[in-house]
């Protein structure tokens, strides 16, 4: 999950680089790869969101952070957001669920924790290691432990969806499809509350 370091809003670039974008406003964007052309090999078009970690990885960026500095600690014009903090945990919750990933370090960071978490040298990404609607928690681990334990309380919340976990099959590609349609309908959701969004979701699986 790295951050666009640029304004509440999602710019063109940042369309092309990522999966989904939070604006500041709690929003969905959707962006222009599919989830698909990260899965396996990455091929043409893909969202190449963090360095040499694509591949088989899902871009999910907040729209905040321009002019940010780390040390000492300044969120820029456009911190990030309470709001945007929300959504993006039921949109990680969402994707965990649906595809059956399982919550740990690993597999849910931020692109703070890529370097020292999963050992692939990135350059000088430090997105995010505050969270300015929470000046008590401070570092890459801590704030990435906020965002795993935050998504698991969400996907606790959640239905089972009938997604079964498996090799790269025509079912799988169809569920990717599917998923892709989806975000439209969770960008309403969320705008409509937390129970219109699951009920919308399982009325388009069945």
């Amino acid at each position: 999950m790295p951050l666009t370091a640029g304004s509440h809003s999602a710019g063109e670039t940042d369309k092309d680089a990522y999966h989904i974008l939070v604006e500041g406003n709690g929003g969905l964007v959707r962006g222009r790869p599919s989830i698909a052309l990260n899965s396996g090999r990455v091929k043409s078009g893909y969202a190449a969101h963090t360095l040499n970690c694509n591949s088989g990885s899902i871009g999910v960026s907040l729209c905040c952070m321009a002019g940010a500095e780390e040390r000492p600690f300044d969120a820029g014009r456009y911190p990030m957001t309470r709001t945007q903090w929300d959504a993006l945990v039921v949109v990680v919750a969402e994707l965990c669920k649906y595809y059956r990933i399982k919550v740990t370090p690993r597999t849910v960071l931020s692109h703070a924790e890529v370097e020292s978490t999963l050992g692939i040298k990135q350059r000088g990404k430090w997105d995010f290691t505050r969270l300015p609607f929470d000046p008590s928690i401070v570092g890459s681990g801590a704030c990435g432990n906020r965002l795993r334990k935050d998504v698991m309380a969400a996907m606790g919340a959640m239905p089972n969806l009938p997604v079964r976990p498996g090799r790269d099959t025509a079912l799988e590609t169809a569920v990717r499809r599917l998923l892709d349609e989806l975000w439209p309908i969770l960008a309403r959701g969320l705008a409509a509350g937390f129970n219109t969004l699951v009920r919308e979701i399982l009325k388009r699986m069945r």
